[in-house]
């Protein structure tokens, strides 16, 4: 079986933060055709595991055509998992009233066990992040997997790939969605294959190489293939001016702490406070802004 793996595209209609792109939906539709032209040039079909959307909120009518306009394009044809971002409330019970619905009524747009049970293989699961999901040869799973103990943050419920291999003993290919940065994990001739983000939407990513992977089963191919991402597409610069307005706002609480008229409205003591002290315009406007007084 040949196919392309990918997940976590994120597609939304509001441009990331950290991202300087002049038009953020061509960036987004190139990143999509360069998956596409890969997939028709193997002549095999497209596998995503998940989390085609960022949010509910901002899924606009125009990302949504992006995927069905990459499915009418794609020879061998698109094939889908449900992720928590995909779904209204996280829950597959919603799936029809998300964008993700629409996706999956849309034409040459399929779930990905449509795949296996139109080719008459009935040896594999494929589960959303939610589900039960059985112990097959070869198993589709939206589930937060690191690589190893190391990258696996304190605190954090989230499985490891080796967790996953004992988890499912019977597997010999597991491919993930939801952890952010790609991965092949393989031992003893059994593998955990997670594609990571399609496009660095975090400045925390901005030296990270996103794409997508190509994977033959029978001849266990597993081959990454980088998105050509351009470097400048990405500004971690916003963050000093986060840090700088961070501290700001901390000089200005303890100017307030020292302030003599005090009443019993917090929004009052904000005024006093303004009036009391030398403040620059711009700081009495971003107070006025996050205080709305």
């Amino acid at each position: 079986m040949k196919f392309v793996l990918t997940a976590d595209w994120h597609l939304r209609g509001t441009k990331p933060r950290c991202r300087t792109d002049e038009n953020w939906y061509a960036s987004q539709e190139n990143a999509l055709n360069q998956v596409k032209s890969f997939a028709n040039e193997k002549k095999c079909p497209i596998f995503v595991v998940g989390d085609i959307y960022h949010s509910i909120k901002d899924t606009t009518f125009y990302c949504i055509q992006m995927v069905q306009k990459l499915a009418r394009k794609t020879k061998k044809g698109l094939y889908v998992l449900a992720g928590n971002h995909d779904l209204l409330y996280h829950s597959t019970e919603n799936i029809n009233r998300s964008p993700i619905g629409i996706l999956m009524n849309s034409d040459k747009i399929y779930e990905i066990k449509d795949y296996f049970i139109e080719n008459g293989m009935e040896d594999f699961s494929a589960g959303n992040f939610d589900e039960e999901t059985e112990n097959k040869k070869i198993i589709f799973k939206h589930v937060l997997c690191f690589p190893d103990m190391k990258s696996l943050p304190p605190n954090i419920n989230a499985l490891t790939a080796k967790d996953l291999l004992e988890q499912y003993s019977r597997a010999k290919w597991i491919f993930t969605g939801d952890y952010h940065k790609n991965f092949h994990y393989e031992k003893n001739g059994r593998h955990v294959v997670n594609p990571g983000c399609l496009l660095r939407q975090a400045v925390d990513f901005k030296d990270y190489e996103s794409g997508f992977y190509f994977i033959d089963t029978d001849n266990d191919v597993v081959d990454f293939n980088p998105i050509i991402d351009f470097d400048e597409f990405v500004d971690d610069s916003y963050i000093l001016k986060q840090e700088e307005r961070e501290k700001r706002i901390e000089d200005f609480v303890d100017k307030l702490k020292d302030t003599k008229v005090i009443s019993l409205d917090f929004v009052e003591n904000v005024k006093n406070a303004i009036v009391s002290n030398d403040f620059e315009d711009d700081m009495v406007d971003m107070i006025n802004e996050l205080m709305e007084v």
